[in-house]
């Protein structure tokens, strides 16, 4: 049986918060500027995504949920303090400062043996897939400064035209192009958002998290979890 492993970007390939939390912080800063309302609306809105005291909570939207949900934030916050936009252009403008400001964001792999890890899998004959709630173009420029991103079969990003994670849409998708049996697909994460999106997929799910409280909260959810990507290969072979 071909095995596949579907891949989250953001916290496990790519270290999310010293590439998410400048970004961030530098588009809603633009995004308050632009719109007239003081800095506070930033540490309003940080916090409502997520960030507390300079770190990201692995539920909290910025790191599991998507641009759309980001930007009804945004025009929450903003709403609070009487600006008034509308969902679609609030969305525009969300994607359009986070592209903007993606040059602040320091690419570091989770791991300095990523690469190595990627090409055993390949090795082995398994295909690699990414899934990720971030858009195209921010994905491949991560992946590309990552030095991986010609390891991976497909790449399936944020807006173009199919439901975001959990939904499982995605992994039918997979399924049927590459001719695969979902027993021989596994999802790897830092998220419940792709945890739920695996048990929904009906694949296994393999949580990934650095510290305690990161595999307690995956625990619950997952087939596995992971400490280090390391131990990928080898747990692969016992699935």
């Amino acid at each position: 049986m071909k095995k596949a492993v579907i891949f989250d970007k953001d916290g496990t390939l790519l270290d999310f918060e010293a590439f998410w939390l400048p970004v961030a912080r530098g588009a809603l800063t633009e995004l308050a500027h632009r719109s007239g309302v003081p800095l506070g609306a930033v540490r309003a809105a940080e916090e409502k995504l997520g960030i507390t005291a300079g770190r990201a909570e692995k539920n909290g939207i910025l790191c599991a949920g998507t641009y759309a949900e980001m930007a009804a934030i945004v025009q929450d916050v903003f709403a609070a303090y009487g600006i008034k936009i509308g969902a679609q252009e609030m969305y525009r403008k969300v994607c359009r400062a986070f592209g903007d400001h993606m040059y602040r964001g320091e690419v570091v792999p989770t791991t300095p043996r990523l690469k190595a890890i990627l090409d055993e899998l390949k090795g082995r004959g398994c295909k690699l897939f990414v899934v990720t709630t971030d858009n195209r173009e921010m994905t491949i420029a991560c992946l590309k400064a990552l030095k991986i991103e010609q390891l991976f079969d497909a790449v399936c990003t944020d807006g173009e035209g199919y439901p975001a994670k959990p939904d499982p849409y995605v992994i039918g998708k997979l399924a049927e192009e590459y001719s695969l049996e979902r027993a021989s697909l596994a999802m790897v994460g830092d998220t419940l958002t792709d945890l739920h999106f695996a048990r929904r997929g009906g694949i296994t799910g393999i949580g990934y998290a650095k510290d305690e409280s990161g595999k307690k909260l995956l625990s619950p959810f997952a087939d596995r979890v992971i400490g280090d990507l390391c131990e990928l290969p080898r747990l692969l072979e016992q699935i």
